[in-house]
């Protein structure tokens, strides 16, 4: 079951599993993507955001963190990539504070349970949807710590005002275990009573159109928003004792994209919900 919820909680991430197939190596920087890369240009790129971490930019170290992750122009070394990862999210960066999180969730050497949730807790704080919705599965689910259905709640309201894509799928699980009313989750409840989720004709239950925003958003190429990123952290960082390095990655053009942010692989089969019994009878594989 461990391995099967390491595989989901990877799809949740943006970051990959270690994989070194030669395809990868000699992967077009066109992509919006930040796979392996041990080519000349990956390698000059990580140089480059070295020295700009040197001088004290919360969202190099950030992107320094993810270059060590998935070994961008350097071989992958989850350490270091903590390491910069830390320094960026003691900066209140809430993007590096979100992948410290994920890694101490599904990492095997660095598993840290009570990490992954304060460094997650963090970034909720800040409002970070993914963080939200994550922390709701994470309490509601067995798999990783007793269930709590009050702090399930909460985090599940927050996304729910959120308006999260995936809060249908989620809500569609947990009414298959339990009940969902006033007394388990009377925060989502009364989310619910405000703004009710509509049901399709195949039974099916989603946002209601009008809920709904449609973006049509085109990630420029990897490289495009590497170099975007380095005219910001030219200068270094001059402060007068505060501990704001300059700009997070929060701030810096396109590095949502280039830390992997989004929650694309998050299937409703990925919620891993369990039923209250602890029966695990909701455990799924991942996709």
């Amino acid at each position: 079951m461990k391995n099967i919820i390491l595989g989901t909680v990877f799809c949740l991430i943006g970051f990959t599993p270690f994989s070194y197939g030669d395809g990868q190596v000699t992967k077009s920087q066109s992509s919006s993507s930040m796979d392996y890369c041990q080519l000349d240009e990956c390698k000059s790129y990580f140089k480059m955001y070295k020295k700009a971490a040197k001088r004290g930019h919360s969202g190099a170290m950030a992107i320094l963190g993810q270059f060590y992750y998935n070994g961008y122009g350097t071989e992958p070394n989850e350490d270091q990539a903590i390491k910069y990862l830390k320094r960026a999210a003691r900066y209140a960066d809430t993007n590096a504070q979100y992948k410290l999180g994920l890694i101490y969730l599904t990492s095997k050497k660095n598993y840290d349970l009570d990490d992954a949730i304060k460094y997650l807790e963090k970034a909720a704080n800040k409002d970070d949807e993914n963080a939200n919705i994550l922390l709701a599965t994470i309490y509601y689910n067995n798999q990783f710590t007793p269930q709590n259905f009050a702090l399930a709640d909460k985090y599940l309201s927050k996304s729910y005002q959120q308006r999260h894509p995936k809060i249908p799928a989620v809500i569609t699980n947990i009414k298959a275990k339990v009940s969902l009313d006033n007394s388990n989750f009377p925060l989502l409840f009364q989310e619910l009573a405000k703004t009710p989720l509509v049901v399709t004709n195949n039974g099916a239950i989603e946002w209601p159109e009008e809920e709904i925003e449609v973006l049509t958003i085109t990630s420029p190429p990897l490289t495009q928003i590497l170099n975007e990123n380095l005219i910001a952290f030219r200068k270094a960082i001059t402060t007068t004792g505060s501990r704001i390095p300059g700009k997070s990655c929060g701030e810096i053009i396109g590095c949502n994209q280039s830390l992997g942010r989004d929650l694309s692989g998050f299937s409703p089969g990925m919620l891993m919900i369990v039923d209250a019994t602890g029966s695990g009878g909701g455990g799924i594989s991942a996709r």
